[in-house]
């Protein structure tokens, strides 16, 4: 995207999340660049929720009705979950990125964690879609891509955000902590009785 352009604001926005999928780094460099504060963080977190029920909303195909109630209680916890999610994975990052020998700013771990909620908001609906299959292997194989999609945009973002050298190696630590917390949790559950 050309700075300046004359193009109206949504599809700049468009523009920006494309760059995202295609360019993640760059596309972080470029939100780092804007100097955004708190609101403008809150408002890509908003977005990124309000596409997230939406996408939701419409592709949910229940037969029995649910209450009004339900639904706005279920939004009002979306919401909720939404906005705890920005602010632990912002905290999270920032630890282990400082651990790791990372050199950004506080704050720059908030303006990731709600560029990549904005950015991968439609990923949950493309999860939804694909879970309706069932346990087709088409399903399995678009929810592994979803999932590795997801990671790999965070760790670009980390990457850019704590000018580490490689994306490759944020994903292998990444990988590395999800697997070392697995078994952590493992080791705290019951067996499964089968």
């Amino acid at each position: 995207m050309q700075e300046g352009s004359n193009s109206s604001p949504p599809l700049r926005l468009g523009a920006l999340i494309a760059e995202g999928y295609l360019n993640p780094r760059q596309s972080m460099a470029r939100i780092l660049s804007l100097d955004i504060d708190e609101g403008d963080r809150l408002l890509m977190v908003a977005i990124g929720i309000v596409v997230s029920c939406f996408g939701v909303a419409f592709t949910d195909s229940r037969d029995e009705e649910i209450g009004v109630i339900v639904i706005v209680f279920g939004y009002l916890l979306t919401i909720i979950g939404g906005l705890l999610q920005y602010r632990f994975v912002s905290w999270l990052v920032g630890i282990i990125s400082r651990e790791m020998g990372g050199a950004g700013r506080g704050e720059d771990n908030y303006t990731l964690t709600a560029w990549w909620m904005l950015v991968t908001a439609p990923l949950p609906i493309i999860m939804m879609v694909a879970m309706r299959n069932g346990n087709s292997g088409i399903a399995v194989f678009v929810l592994f891509i979803v999932a590795a999609l997801t990671l790999v945009l965070l760790a670009a973002y980390i990457t850019e955000v704590h000018r580490f050298r490689s994306t490759g190696r944020v994903i292998g630590a990444m990988v590395a902590l999800l697997m070392v917390f697995s078994f952590v949790i493992g080791a705290f559950l019951p067996a499964a009785q089968v």
